[in-house]
């Protein structure tokens, strides 16, 4: 165990913008205002498993590989520009550039150096779109309003999740599988929102239509329609529910419904698998301080603003089920799992806001169970054939013999995916300035490695810490403007 002193050493910038932290940001009189983030996190994988390698037809590296210890940071920058064009209509442009620490183990980069391979990259450096959306006010009066939004839009609808959670647009269908980043508890929508809004003092609702087009996992383009509703009470009760058909418009049916993706239902009776899926979502939040929040009152300032506050969220990732396949001749496109069971697709969590006065301004501790029997893994659909199923590969397996006969110490086996799997994250934030804030975090999260040894099949796909005993801790000083 490290000793706390070395997490003080950790320091990093970050900005956020307030529409990438879940509602709407407020304008100003200005036509013209920037908000925006600079991050420089680090931490450490205290135990975790490796999964990136250099292959050249044969495994240079056999993996997994159990690493412990390992420092990694992501430095960060996001800017939002938000325009006001008149009176009812806004646009928002963001741009984000991160820099991820190369974390590939050192000793295997001097193995790949030995074998004549090129130096490994110091670093991962990638740049995107944080969002790139027009705001159309329809309707605003009082405490309601009516909205239209196009492009790529930031979209929260659990205001209290820190980690954990969010499963209606983190998540896929089939193979099922579920994402997170730290300090970003939310999904970038892209496509088309109606968004209504009541504000009232004993009852508040929020509306979200949504039809978006897939822009971050293949088969692209693909539209889906999702709805989202919630509901406040008193400031006590705050509920939602929401329903995603996945896919349901696919503009290349061969893609979304692979042919060589056959499972076998009866002797002679084949189907297929299919990206295309409907998930559903219920969340909730109980705030006991609901009624004294924010009065100035001794439970008041106990609770801070989101002290005391208990949430949770189910959802199911797929309706339908489909059986095993073990009818396929190529190793590792088979599916002996299946999608048997619901039950086997319903993520659920639970988490509270420990109310701290004004020690922390937030100190949420999530707890989430994760029920399937399979990796969390999406190198089927973005790296290997483009299919709809979990992975199953030689290297998955409990036997640790491959096809040419060679072995190795494979401390990661398909065992590692039966009984209870539980996920935890315990976060941190504290205000120390005006524009600056400190957060940490502790946990054992869906964190994925990203590297650059030039192969594509270094990107890991797989979560990291997929182990109980796995887990990793992670400090960021914020400024924010």
């Amino acid at each position: 165990m490290r000793p706390p002193g070395l997490i003080l050493c950790v320091f990093s910038l970050s900005l956020i913008t307030a529409p990438a932290c879940g509602w709407d940001a407020p304008v100003n009189d200005s036509a013209i205002t920037m908000t925006g983030v600079i991050d420089f996190s680090m931490g450490e994988v205290v135990r975790g498993m490796y999964r990136a390698i250099r292959s050249n037809g044969d495994d240079v590296v056999r993996y997994p590989s159990t690493v412990s210890h390992l420092w990694f940071g992501q430095p960060l920058a996001r800017l939002t520009v938000e325009g006001r064009v008149s009176e009812k209509i806004r646009a928002l442009f963001g741009f984000e550039v991160n820099v991820f620490l190369n974390t590939y183990p050192p000793y295997l980069k001097t193995s790949l150096s030995s074998n004549g391979w090129p130096p490994v990259l110091p670093q991962y450096m990638s740049g995107r779109l944080h969002q790139a959306q027009g705001i159309f006010s329809l309707v605003d009066k009082d405490q309601t309003s009516l909205n239209f939004m196009v492009g790529l839009m930031p979209y929260k609808y659990n205001p209290e999740v820190r980690n954990l959670g969010e499963f209606l647009f983190r998540s896929g269908t089939y193979p099922f599988f579920l994402i997170n980043d730290f300090n970003f508890p939310l999904a970038r929508l892209s496509g088309l929102r109606l968004n209504f809004v009541h504000n009232g003092e004993r009852f508040g609702v929020r509306f979200d239509q949504f039809i978006l087009t897939e822009r971050e996992m293949p088969p692209m383009n693909d539209i889906s329609l999702a709805t989202v509703v919630n509901v406040t009470l008193y400031n006590i009760i705050d509920i939602g529910f929401g329903v995603d058909f996945a896919r349901v418009i696919t503009l290349n049916d061969n893609l979304t419904t692979p042919a060589s993706a056959v499972f076998e239902q009866s002797p002679g009776d084949t189907g297929r698998y299919t990206f295309r899926g409907t998930k559903l979502m219920a969340r909730g939040t109980v705030d006991p301080f609901g009624r004294v929040r924010g009065t100035g009152s001794f439970l008041g300032d106990l609770a801070g603003e989101h002290g005391g506050k208990l949430y949770g969220e189910v959802a199911v990732v797929g309706l339908k089920n489909y059986p095993e396949s073990t009818i396929l001749f190529e190793q590792d496109r088979l599916n002996p799992w299946g999608y048997k069971k619901i039950s086997e697709r319903m993520p659920w969590m639970v988490g509270v806001n420990i109310p701290l006065w004004k020690i922390l301004d937030v100190c949420a501790f999530e707890l989430e169970k994760y029920p399937a029997p399979y990796p969390n893994d999406y190198y089927q659909v973005f790296m290997n054939w483009g299919l709809p199923i979990p992975t199953w590969i030689e290297r998955y397996r409990s036997d640790t013999t491959m096809s040419d006969g060679s072995t190795w110490e494979n401390p990661y086996d398909s065992t590692s995916y039966t009984g209870d799997r539980w996920y935890w994250s315990l976060y941190m934030k504290k205000r120390i300035a005006r524009h600056i804030s400190i957060i940490g975090q502790i946990s054992r999260d869906h964190m994925r490695w990203e590297v650059n040894v030039g192969n594509k099949n270094n990107y890991a796909t797989e979560e990291i810490m997929a182990l109980p005993d796995q887990w990793s801790w992670r400090l960021a000083t914020l400024f924010e403007f």
